[in-house]
């Protein structure tokens, strides 16, 4: 019964979105020229007693995060009106209900919770991800829900929020990030853009065991080498200097996701070069055990990549990456 009601309820919600419902307040459509990628606002319920059984938060084109309570339950849910989705990732201990993925949590009257919808398109697989995140000011992080695949390319087109005021519901702060990662302001405001660079993740150690656990169970042991929570094997031996993380590299590369074995990213007839410390954690860990001509195998938990980010359509949040790496030439920083 109560999955029931949860569901008729986000049908509301999003008709309340998508067809301008006089009850879904703030409903703001993107001019083209932004090309947004995610939504952020702050959600405060200020009095609850009118709100139960009823969901308040943000929506964007497809998807709505937002906080839910009734007599059994605080949760946050991140919900959808197109059925034409895919689950891709989840939060820890977060659960299917109804047209989306809920996450039991005990939020507080008269706290102020930001609210994330961020999402990553790639034309060329026809493909987007929505992911909702809300940030938890107790413990100071981020908490990703659930982030969903479609078979479409469309970026944030309209945002709304659901409030109401006779439950003095408030939602502020709203911003849109652009897809170079500048802000947009939706509101007169008064503060500084949020700052997403860095999610720390609440869910970050229990994902870096349980995906540790994983590679440890199916990686060969005897040529697999683990090194401060990643894991790297020597596929040719190089005959030049070890690599330094303060080097500019020049490499062949091919990333693939470990679960499918998808590729997403990789170097054709010519090579890439970088420095090594500007790339993600596990690349730097690794490479440093490479020696200049030589080639590595690099496997990578969600914690040495990108983490709960949604940072690409072909890469979803918590991924576990395998890079083949081949070193071709590493040149000294030099110094200022």
């Amino acid at each position: 019964m109560k999955h029931s009601i949860t569901f008729l309820l986000f049908n509301l919600f999003c008709l309340g979105a998508f067809c301008q419902n006089k009850a879904f307040g703030g409903r703001h459509k993107i001019p083209d020229s932004i090309n947004a990628t995610a939504y952020y606002a702050e959600i405060k319920i200020t009095e609850n007693a009118r709100s139960k059984k009823n969901i308040f938060g943000i929506a964007a084109n497809k998807a709505g995060i937002g906080l839910t309570h009734n007599k059994e339950q605080k949760t946050i849910q991140f919900l959808f009106y197109d059925k034409e989705r895919k689950n891709v990732a989840f939060g820890k201990d977060a659960y299917p209900l109804g047209a989306g993925n809920a996450w039991n949590y005990d939020w507080t009257e008269n706290e102020t919770y930001p609210l994330l919808i961020a999402t990553a398109s790639d034309s060329a697989a026809n493909k987007t991800l929505y992911s909702g995140y809300i940030y938890l000011p107790n413990e100071k992080k981020w908490k990703l829900i659930a982030t969903r695949s479609y078979d479409d390319t469309v970026g944030i087109k309209f945002t709304g929020n659901k409030t109401d005021k006779k439950s003095a519901v408030t939602i502020t702060n709203r911003w849109l990030q652009r897809s170079n990662g500048t802000w947009k302001a939706l509101d007169s405001q008064t503060t500084k853009p949020p700052s997403l660079r860095q999610m720390s993740n609440i869910d970050s150690l229990a994902q870096q065991k349980m995906e540790e656990d994983l590679l440890r169970s199916k990686l060969p042991k005897d040529s697999i080498v683990y090194e401060e929570g990643m894991f790297y094997q020597t596929i040719k031996e190089g005959t030049g200097r070890l690599v330094k993380v303060t080097d500019t590299l020049t490499v062949h590369y091919k990333g693939s996701l470990y679960g499918d074995g998808s590729v997403f990213d990789q170097t054709r007839d010519k090579p890439a070069t970088f420095p090594l410390e500007r790339l993600i954690k596990g690349w730097q860990l690794g490479l440093v055990h490479c020696k200049v001509g030589g080639k590595m195998r690099l496997y990578l938990p969600s914690g040495s990549a990108y983490g709960i980010r949604t940072r690409s359509a072909t890469i979803p949040p918590n991924s576990i990456l395998v890079f083949d790496v081949e070193v071709l030439d590493a040149k000294e920083k030099i110094a200022k």
